[in-house]
C-alpha cells in the first residue's frame, strides 16, 4: 500500500512540483495532499472525497487517472459509487417502524377537523345584529335663533408710494481699449502719462485700458498681430505683421481716426 502514495510523491517530485503549488491551483488542502502521498486515509475525508482528491492530483502531474484508480481500487482502498447514481440510504427495522403512522394519531386528527367544521357552521347560522337607526340632527335653524349680521365695511388700503428710479448713470467720456492677440506681440502702453500695459502677450491672450484723454501705444512689437474695439466699436489694423510702430496716440479729439474704414495713420515723434 505504501508504494502507491510514494510513487505519486516520486512523480510529483520529478516535475518539480511542490505541495504549495498543487494546493493553490487545485484549491485542495495541502495536508490531505500530503496524507495521500502517505497513504493516511484516515486523515482524509471520506471515500468519495479521497476519490476526487486522487483523480485531482493524478490530471495535475499528467497522469492517467484511470490507471491510478484502478490500482487503488485493486489495493481495496476506494469504493467509487455508479457514475449519476448516489447510494440508496440505508434504512433500519427501528426506523421502519418509526415512520409508521399510528391509528391513534390520524383518529385525533379526524376529530379535530370535525369539531373545526361544527364550528365554523355554528357561526354562520347566527342571526346578524342590525345597526341603530341615528336620529335625524335637528336644524341649524331649530337650535340657534335667527340673527341678522350686516357685512363690515372695510376701509381701503392706503396707496403705496412708488419708489425713486435710480439715478442714470454717467455716460463714459474717456476711451476703453479692449485688445486681442492673435500672434505674440509686444506692448507698451500708457494711459494720461501713466504706464498700464508692459510687456509680451500670446495669441488669445486679452488686455485692457481706460484713459480720461489719452492712450499712448509707446512700442508695438508686431503691428499687425492685434486686434482690438475703442469704445465699443472694432478699430482699425495698425500695421503689417512684424512691423514695430512707436508713439501711437489714440485722444477723445481723434477716436474716430482709429476706427475701422480709416487709413492708418502713421506714428507721431
Amino acid at each position: 500500500m505504501a508504494s502507491l502514495g510514494q510513487d505519486l510523491k516520486k512523480q510529483r517530485e520529478s516535475r518539480n512540483i511542490s505541495i504549495d503549488e498543487m494546493a493553490s491551483s487545485t484549491k485542495i488542502v495541502g495536508r490531505y495532499l500530503e496524507a495521500l502521498e502517505q497513504d493516511r486515509f484516515d486523515a482524509m475525508p471520506g471515500g468519495f472525497f479521497v476519490m476526487g482528491i486522487l483523480r485531482t492530483y493524478v490530471r495535475y502531474v499528467g497522469l492517467d487517472e484511470n490507471e491510478f484508480v484502478e490500482k487503488y481500487r485493486a489495493a481495496g482502498v476506494l469504493d467509487e459509487p455508479a457514475k449519476g447514481k448516489a447510494p440508496a440510504p440505508r434504512v433500519t427495522p427501528d426506523a421502519a417502524e418509526k415512520r409508521k403512522i399510528k391509528p391513534w394519531i390520524v383518529a385525533g386528527v379526524i376529530i379535530l377537523i370535525v369539531i373545526a367544521v361544527l364550528a365554523i357552521l355554528s357561526r354562520s347560522r347566527r342571526p346578524r345584529a342590525t345597526p341603530p337607526v341615528a336620529k335625524p340632527a335637528a336644524t341649524l335653524a331649530q337650535t340657534h335663533p335667527r340673527t341678522e349680521t350686516r357685512p363690515a365695511v372695510e376701509k381701503p388700503a392706503p396707496a403705496l408710494e412708488k419708489p425713486a428710479p435710480p439715478p442714470a448713470k454717467e455716460e463714459w467720456k474717456g476711451l476703453t481699449m479692449d485688445i486681442t492677440f492673435q500672434a505674440e506681440t509686444w506692448l507698451q502702453i500708457y494711459s494720461d502719462g501713466t504706464l498700464k500695459i508692459y510687456g509680451l502677450f500670446q495669441p488669445d491672450e486679452k488686455a485692457k485700458v481706460q484713459a480720461d484723454k489719452e492712450i499712448l501705444i509707446a512700442v508695438i512689437g508686431n503691428a499687425g498681430g492685434m486686434t482690438f474695439l475703442l469704445n465699443g466699436q472694432p478699430g482699425k489694423i495698425l500695421g503689417r505683421t512684424g512691423e514695430v510702430l512707436n508713439n501711437v496716440r489714440i485722444g477723445v479729439d481723434n477716436l474716430k481716426d482709429f476706427l475701422r474704414g480709416k487709413e492708418p495713420p502713421g506714428p507721431s515723434n
